[in-house]
């Protein structure tokens, strides 16, 4: 491992998990005393209990999902571990909330027995935690329990500190505070907005109270408080479409239809603002996109996403042919050869493959009954491309220049960005410029039974 004792492990599987899940897995398999100081550690952490309202288990327990990447024999162990101590010690906050973390099982799963009396525990014991506070709203989304989700968020915004940070708007960023945890408004993000996690957010939970529901008032407070780290974000990032989307539908649950409307006025003027200064900026075009599609404006909404991705302008027309292009054969390539079949346009490069197996199977699924592939590669090195090829024999053409979005055929159809498909018809006509794959099967099913009709 190159770490011998138990305050450095964490720090080796920290990084793994983060970084390399790959090694991460060999570690797990091949190093037996890797598991072995790792759980001597945690079993360290957990024995020395709270000090000033705080555990020393590592921070971000909950918000970068590290247990649910241990092997189950070592969670059990660990688990077997907390309960040993709690039986001791029920005091131990620390036990508790590693007992709870453990019992919350995946992001998926529902919580096990005994979840709820272990996590509520755990936040009696420690009164400075967020973490816990967090854990038991995303698994109260489960079953709908509303007195543990409301009960969680008060818990939770009573506890963090008023300090913001930029939000952080994928689950992969891990920009934190200097204090190594998450500001209030990246946990707001994510119980508002990430599903990879939470599966009802407040408002879900809000929209099912009826008027006179005994948790209605309490809930409306915490829909204000989270109104606010909104509003604070848009001050940092007023150009944010998540941030602007989430506090309209804040106002929009609430009743307040004239701010839902302010607030998207708001970010259509910043965004014109930013198209004045560079008008080819796409996250612009989506952003004002998305807006006028929240207002109902839908052919204002398809007008803008077009500047955003031109490919979309190709719906429902006949793709113009190719003006010269030639195969890894050197064979010319024309989509006049394809016509009476169902073609897929696929724009790709080998750094990405994860498509490559769905595409090989529709391809033999489907290739018989007219149905076929042209795969036009931008990667920059052709033997790159070749030797891929080689490895993994595709039985479709393939077209290679080597200029990436610079060559001729990405630049004819408006292509900025990979993984891209066109999906053609009998007649040459784009049926979608951006099905995914694992919508392809369907797609082409669908449209070779319409021809046979």
């Amino acid at each position: 491992m190159g770490k011998d004792n138990t305050e450095d492990v964490w720090d080796v599987f920290s990084d793994l998990h983060h970084n390399d899940r790959g090694k991460l897995q060999t570690y797990w398999a091949s190093v037996p005393e890797f598991q072995a100081a790792l759980a001597a550690s945690l079993k360290a952490r957990i024995d020395a209990g709270v000090v000033n309202g705080k555990t020393s288990l590592p921070p971000n327990f909950v918000w970068y999902g590290f247990i649910s990447s241990f092997p189950e024999p070592l969670r059990e162990d660990l688990y077997a571990h907390a309960q040993k101590v709690l039986e001791s010690s029920p005091d131990n906050g620390a036990a508790a909330k590693f007992a709870a973390i453990i019992l919350a099982g995946t992001p998926w799963d529902l919580p096990r027995d005994g979840f709820w009396d272990v996590v509520e525990k755990a936040m009696v014991l420690l009164p400075n935690d967020v973490e816990v506070c967090y854990l038991a709203f995303e698994k109260a989304g489960f079953d709908y329990l509303h007195e543990e989700a409301v009960t969680a968020l008060e818990r939770l915004f009573e506890r963090h500190q008023a300090h913001q940070a930029p939000i952080v708007t994928s689950r992969f960023q891990r920009n934190v505070q200097e204090n190594g945890q998450p500001a209030l408004s990246q946990w707001v993000y994510r119980f508002c907005y990430d599903y990879e996690y939470v599966t009802s957010r407040p408002n879900d939970f809000y929209q099912r109270l009826e008027d006179d529901h005994p948790l209605r008032e309490r809930w409306t407070t915490l829909l204000g408080k989270i109104q606010q780290v909104f509003e604070e974000q848009l001050k940092l990032t007023p150009d944010d479409w998540n941030n602007t989307r989430m506090l309209a539908e804040i106002h929009e649950v609430l009743g307040n239809t004239e701010e839902v409307q302010a607030v998207f006025q708001r970010l259509q003027l910043v965004l014109k603002n930013r198209l004045k200064h560079n008008p080819d900026d796409r996250t612009a075009w989506s952003g004002l996109a998305k807006i006028h599609e929240k207002l109902g404006n839908s052919e204002l909404a398809h007008a803008y996403r077009v500047n955003a991705d031109p490919t979309l302008a190709w719906v429902g027309k006949v793709l113009p042919d190719f003006s010269s292009a030639v195969d890894l054969d050197g064979k010319p390539v024309s989509l006049a050869d394809y016509r009476g079949k169902v073609v897929l346009l696929d724009f790709w490069r080998t750094r990405y493959t994860d498509r490559i197996p769905t595409l090989e199977t529709v391809y033999d699924k489907y290739h018989y009954r007219d149905f076929d592939i042209i795969g036009i590669s931008l990667d920059v090195d052709e033997t790159v491309l070749r030797e891929f090829i080689e490895e993994n024999p595709l039985p479709w053409r393939q077209i290679f220049d080597g200029k990436r979005y610079e060559g001729p055929l990405a630049q004819q159809y408006g292509v900025r960005s990979i993984p891209r498909m066109f999906l053609l018809d009998r007649e040459g006509k784009v049926i979608s410029a951006n099905v995914r794959d694992s919508m392809l099967d369907k797609f082409v099913a669908k449209e070779i039974e319409r021809e046979m009709d």
